[in-house]
């Protein structure tokens, strides 16, 4: 992969964008496959930073980080919705669905090739193992 600058889709490069890469090795045979997807803020929803409409605000349980409306003082004031910060956790959000996407992909066909390559591996076996039992029945025969 090389550091030049991506290209980006048709309004993905005005304002906010991410580009999300990945380099899978051997995913084709004696090669790494590299994929790149961009997400801007033409093409991703505007994230709701805030609760949701009638979602009550409560303290949230320890190691959460989500907005919860709630701290250790008290409530918290709303965020402010909309602007550069919401594009970008959107373009985060989408790029994060479109990651997990893709991976689950790959992980998916990993998983089904390791399960054919098992399955013949297991078929040959067990005609070797015929091919012995046999070739000792005849040693067998021919002894007698």
């Amino acid at each position: 992969m090389t550091n030049a600058e991506p290209s980006f889709p048709a309004g993905v490069g005005d304002g906010v964008s991410i580009v999300a890469s990945f380099s899978i090795p051997g995913i084709v045979e004696g090669g790494t496959v590299t994929k790149r997807h961009a997400f801007g803020n033409s093409c991703a929803r505007t994230a709701v930073l805030g609760l949701a409409e009638g979602v009550e605000a409560v303290k949230p349980p320890p190691g959460s980080y989500v907005y919860s409306g709630v701290h250790d003082h008290g409530p918290m004031i709303p965020p402010r919705e909309g602007g550069p910060f919401a594009d970008l956790v959107g373009c985060a959000v989408a790029a994060k669905e479109a990651s997990d996407s893709y991976l689950t992909g790959v992980i998916e066909a990993e998983q089904k090739n390791c399960k054919e390559e098992s399955a013949k591996a297991n078929a040959k076996a067990r005609i070797d193992k015929e091919k012995e039992r046999k070739k000792g029945e005849k040693r067998k025969a021919e002894e007698e």
